[in-house]
């Protein structure tokens, strides 16, 4: 194929420029980041969740949202019914714990996209913790409320 065939055309010294230097501020962004950075600076991040491996004994959490509604039924909160993804929820769970006020946010969530069930009193963060030796579980399980938030009464 030849150059100058209609189809294909040459990148302009100013386009090359705009290139080359994108590809400098990228590269620049993903160095700082690998040393000085945390996951917090996606999409320029270590990912250091997955860069390093935890112990082989100890305890492993599993993290989920459960609700309370008006007729007392207990039920997890899931993203397909509130919309809130379980990651933002363990990304951000520190947040939860210290101001359990936020989980009103998940219920409302919820009430919006159901709008037909009954209203949602309490929820809570609850974390399972799976007991690890040599990196099998050993059938020791505890479960944890972190967090709760309960709807006060109307006076």
């Amino acid at each position: 194929m030849s150059v100058d065939e209609p189809h294909l055309s040459r990148v302009r010294p100013a386009g090359r420029a705009v290139r080359v230097s994108i590809t400098m501020v990228v590269l620049a962004l993903v160095t700082a980041t690998t040393f000085w950075g945390g996951d917090d600076y996606f999409p320029f991040a270590p990912f250091k969740m997955y860069s390093f491996s935890k112990e082989l004994d100890g305890w492993a959490g599993s993290t989920r949202v459960e609700a309370v509604n008006e007729e007392g039924e207990r039920f997890s909160l899931t993203e397909r019914i509130t919309g809130f993804r379980r990651a933002e929820l363990e990304g951000q769970k520190s947040r939860f714990i210290e101001d359990p006020s936020l989980l009103q946010y998940i219920a409302e969530a919820y009430e919006n996209t159901n709008p037909d069930k009954p209203e949602i009193v309490t929820v809570e963060i609850v974390e399972r913790r799976y007991r690890l030796e040599d990196g099998y579980q050993t059938g020791e399980v505890v479960e944890v409320v972190e967090a709760t938030w309960t709807r006060e009464e109307d006076a």
